[in-house]
């Protein structure tokens, strides 16, 4: 089944009375369970196009299905809700409260739509199993300034993850992070993939890349090619960051 799916998708900004367009008839499947990731020169569209198939910006033409619903059919509330329920978010800027700890960061977007204290209380299990799982839970209590930018960025995935959503979008994840971190982080949304979790992220880290199944090019709004790589296994990084490497040297990477 499609997870996502972009039909002729146009995006258009207005600046100075002059139409730029950023997008221009894109069309993009992506399948339930996989994890792709979507590269390109500056300017090219690369976030335009994430911020738009996931609803946070509107397209200007063409259709949008998440799961087989009509999303640019949809009233602004019914996408806000959608965003809010099914789909989880990390960003290169770890956007997090100042002052609420990991743990109240992380479980806020799910209290938000909470019912109840039953509810609640099963939102704090499953923020603790998810805290667990990325090996944050001895920072539960901590201020997001007493924390490494890896520890912050797994809590940004567990706090993507609250809700259950049934596909994380991902802007340049790693890119504030060293190259530990980049690895820790990677290895834990290759982790949530495995699982089921449906990925799209955008990167300029053909290291990074390398990890998903298929990598879009995208170049002056709109993909040019694409690369399946299959599924990822550490006994073939190497491999598939050179073969992926050529492709993108071929594109004029």
């Amino acid at each position: 089944m499609n997870a996502l799916k972009a039909t002729d998708l146009c995006k258009t900004y207005i600046v100075n009375k002059r139409q730029n367009h950023v997008l221009r008839n894109v069309n993009l499947e992506i399948e339930e369970g996989e994890m792709v990731g979507v590269m390109g020169p500056s300017g090219s569209g690369k976030t335009t196009l994430l911020y738009t198939v996931s609803g946070m910006d509107t397209a200007t033409a063409g259709e949008i299905l998440f799961f087989g619903e009509k999303m640019t059919q949809m009233s602004a509330n019914q996408v806000s809700d959608m965003r809010l329920s099914k789909m989880g978010f990390v960003f290169q800027q770890m956007y997090m409260l100042k002052n609420l700890s990991i743990y109240d960061n992380i479980i806020l977007p799910a209290y938000q739509s909470a019912s109840g204290k039953a509810q609640r209380r099963e939102i704090n299990e499953r923020a603790k199993v998810l805290m667990a799982k990325l090996g944050i839970s001895e920072v539960a209590d901590n201020d997001i300034s007493e924390v490494s930018g890896g520890q912050l960025q797994r809590a940004c995935i567990a706090r993507s993850m609250i809700n259950n959503p049934k596909i994380i979008f991902a802007d340049e994840p790693t890119g504030a992070l060293n190259k530990q971190n980049s690895k820790e982080v990677m290895k834990e949304l290759n982790k949530l993939n495995e699982e089921g979790t449906t990925i799209m992220m955008v990167t300029h880290d053909a290291k990074v890349a390398s990890r998903c199944e298929r990598v879009f090019y995208i170049e002056d709004g709109n993909i040019r090619e694409e690369k399946n790589l299959g599924k990822y296994t550490d006994d073939t990084a190497r491999e598939r960051e050179r073969e992926l490497n050529n492709w993108l040297m071929g594109l004029g990477w």
